[in-house]
């Protein structure tokens, strides 16, 4: 799922576990041979990705943040459950793209806010009711009768809006942190980017933040400040 703004910026979506995904940013890089190849990873999370890290329970606890820890793990065992569905573990995609652009020559940036950043954001912004929803619903994933679930459905260009806006009603709060203000940071990233360069980027994002991102950057040009 791709959206161009001008003919300098290609945007991806792409499903973190999905094969279609890793393809499309592969071939998507070799053919427009951009300068820049942004995507949505921190310098934490690129580290942790590069070694499979995870995070410590001890860590964790010394911290004080059990309930952070407790919706990573959920959140890496539900990515583990789609990866066994399609046999792509989460990210990897992204270090295709990262690879794919040192292939041709260009440049790799980091354009997401960082992820403990946005873990403190979420539990001092999520009241605790919405925190035990959302935990809850992703315990709930893991259930037999939840059946496989489809994540080529959920790349569908016209339901991944709707996936989000629903995500949106339900999780009001969570959304602006782990999707609105991210959007925010990573627009403001790339608009930086198309000043300081002349040549073609390249941006990988989830799916998720594919409407937010190009919606916000489409404002910022009308203002004139990622011309």
């Amino acid at each position: 799922m791709q959206k161009r703004i001008g003919d300098r910026l290609i945007i991806i979506g792409v499903a973190h576990v999905l094969p279609k995904s890793i393809s499309e940013v592969r071939e998507a890089i070799e053919l427009e041979r951009p300068d820049i190849v942004a995507v949505e990873l921190c310098p934490s999370r690129y580290s942790a990705l590069g070694q499979r890290a995870k995070v410590s329970a001890i860590d964790a606890l010394r911290e004080g943040q059990l309930n952070l820890f407790i919706l990573n793990r959920l959140l890496y065992h539900l990515q583990n459950k789609f990866a066994r569905q399609t046999g792509i573990f989460a990210g990897e995609e992204m270090l295709v793209a990262i690879r794919s652009a040192e292939k041709v020559g260009a440049r790799v940036e980091l354009i997401d806010r960082d992820i403990g950043l946005t873990l403190e954001r979420f539990n001092s912004h999520v009241g605790k009711l919405e925190k035990l929803k959302l935990l809850s619903e992703i315990f709930m994933a893991f259930l037999p009768m939840r059946g496989k679930i489809s994540l080529e459905k959920l790349m569908n260009e016209n339901a991944v809006p709707e996936v989000v806006r629903e995500f949106k009603r339900i999780y009001s709060k969570a959304y602006d942190v782990f999707i609105e203000e991210r959007d925010e940071f990573m627009a403001s990233r790339i608009a930086s980017l198309l000043k300081i360069s002349n040549g073609k980027i390249v941006c990988v994002v989830g799916a998720g933040h594919l409407p937010g991102i190009y919606q916000k950057l489409l404002n910022l040009g009308n203002s004139g400040h990622a011309n």
